[in-house]
């Protein structure tokens, strides 16, 4: 991500300014690299409950449909620490226990939810619902994407076939994926950009905010290990700042940090807390709405950037786990 606006190529002579931390495949041009965001609808087969809500069974589904085309591009991506080059959601479309108004819902009412020690969702068979999976490489979405054009060549341990649709397994509950959605369009949560459309960002003016909706809880981890739950101007740009150099190796990290502290004002949020429970510990984040606006009025270099990276989250999520289901956000246009 180069600040400059007079540069006619957004690509550099050399592969990155410093290495990029993904495995990617793409090892030299990484302004033809694509990001992509497939929603994955599923269908459950038979009653279950379901305890743990979070990403995690997901998470591990994703590796396991990836191990079955390319076991060691799985195995690198289980292996890599930080920040991981694809997010997964939590399953998507649950019935919930109460509506708007605090009354139990027809779901709990009729016994689709079950409550008991562990709290958890009892899903009826025929129940439909999603997951939502993003990935950073195009290696990475060709390995993905070939499982399910080619099922039921090979299966994994999470992911196995009844007749001709494949089925994924989430806990205790077994799901046929009934279609998978990519094209910009065809889902809210779907789509893919190029590295190169991104950077076209770059040669437009400064938005005067940009607004966001933190989908599901999103925190961010601070240098102390403390855990941040409200989104700052800075710690939402840094993470953002830093997912772009972890993809291109292009760091401007501390110079987006800087601006968005001293050029951005929260207001017109609306936030709340909320939590998803990971390997037995719940992890707290804020859901909602959150609005920036920016002091400085002037078309900044750096604005132009902050216009990129806000981009970028659709993709790269935002925050801490996200590799786990938080941090799924959007960028809203209002």
């Amino acid at each position: 991500m180069k600040t400059a606006t007079k540069q006619k190529s957004r690509t550099p002579n050399h592969p990155t300014t410093q290495p990029p931390d993904y495995p990617t495949t793409q090892l030299f041009d990484y302004s033809t690299m694509r990001l992509f965001s497939s929603v994955i609808k599923l269908t459950n087969q038979h009653p279950a409950t379901l305890t743990y809500l979070g990403g995690q069974h997901a998470h591990a589904a994703f590796l396991d449909v990836v191990r079955a085309v390319d076991e060691s591009l799985s195995q690198r991506l289980h292996d890599l620490n930080g920040r991981k080059p694809f997010t997964v959601s939590p399953l998507m479309g649950l019935p919930k226990t109460f509506n708007h108004k605090g009354h139990p819902s027809p779901e709990f009412r009729t016994g689709s939810i079950h409550e008991g020690k562990e709290q958890g969702i009892r899903l009826r068979e025929g129940w439909e619902c999603w997951l939502r999976v993003t990935m950073l490489d195009d290696g990475l979405f060709r390995s993905f994407i070939e499982y399910f054009m080619n099922f039921p060549s090979s299966t994994g341990r999470g992911v196995r076939g009844e007749g001709k649709h494949p089925q994924i397994r989430l806990g205790d509950a077994h799901f046929l994926v009934s279609e998978i959605l990519t094209t910009p369009g065809s889902h809210p949560w779907a789509g893919y950009i190029s590295i190169e459309e991104l950077q076209k960002r770059l040669d437009e003016p400064a938005p005067a905010k940009f607004v966001f909706e933190l989908h599901t809880p999103t925190s961010f981890r601070l240098q102390d290990k403390e855990i941040a739950t409200k989104p700052t101007p800075k710690l939402v740009f840094g993470n953002l700042a830093g997912a772009w150099r972890a993809l291109t190796g292009e760091n401007n990290v501390e110079a987006v940090e800087k601006y968005a502290d001293a050029n951005l004002v929260m207001r017109n949020s609306k936030l709340r807390p909320d939590r998803l429970v990971l390997h037995n510990n719940p992890q707290l984040g804020s859901v909602g709405r959150v609005e920036f606006i920016r002091a400085d009025k002037t078309d900044h270099p750096t604005a132009r950037a902050l216009n990129l990276l806000a981009d970028l989250a659709f993709y790269s999520g935002l925050g801490r786990k996200t590799a786990q289901g938080m941090g799924m956000v959007r960028r809203l246009v209002v």
